[in-house]
């Protein structure tokens, strides 16, 4: 992995997959609704920060292609 460096597409798509899980998280079976709650939380805060990292990279992509 360490060769490898995610792209944009990579991290939104992570981002869509937490999206997913939060959509369905009330189908998972028997959980508790504090357990539930902190998924959901959690999931958000990750999504959120995955399309802040996703948009960031894509203003450097911009930056560096109008500089060329």
């Amino acid at each position: 992995m360490a060769d490898r460096q995610l792209s944009i597409e990579d991290i939104e798509y992570v981002a869509d997959m937490l999206r997913a899980i939060a959509w369905v998280k009330d189908d998972l079976g028997p959980v508790s609704s504090e357990a539930l709650r902190d998924l959901e939380i959690s999931l958000g805060a990750a999504e959120s920060a995955l399309r802040r990292v996703a948009a960031e990279m894509e203003l450097h992509v911009e930056k560096k292609s109008q500089s060329n």
